[in-house]
């Protein structure tokens, strides 16, 4: 199925503003310790890796060959979120929600 190349370009486009308010996210929190700056940081960096896939899709590069690696590391990066987000809620639950 081919997908318009337009669209890909307005996705792109999507992506590269997200990483942008991710970013701005990530500054104004304040501490590198905190959730907010910790969530913004890892969806910075989750749509850094959307960039090539959408540039696959437009065709201006091509992943195939690698194409199994990147499905394996977004597999581990989704069992890590997975790991922090449980982490941080039972300390959440463990500290009576403060």
């Amino acid at each position: 199925m081919d997908v318009l190349v337009p669209v890909e370009v307005g996705i792109l486009i999507g992506v590269l503003i997200a990483f942008i308010l991710f970013v701005r996210l990530a500054i104004l929190a304040g501490t590198v310790r905190s959730l907010q700056f910790q969530l913004a940081l890892f969806l910075s960096i989750w749509t850094i890796s959307e960039i090539p896939r959408v540039l696959n899709s437009i065709g201006a590069i091509d992943l195939s060959p690698i194409a199994l690696y990147g499905a394996m590391i977004h597999t581990v990066s989704m069992v890590l979120f997975g790991l922090f987000i449980g982490y941080r809620f039972s300390r959440f639950v463990l500290r009576g929600g403060k």
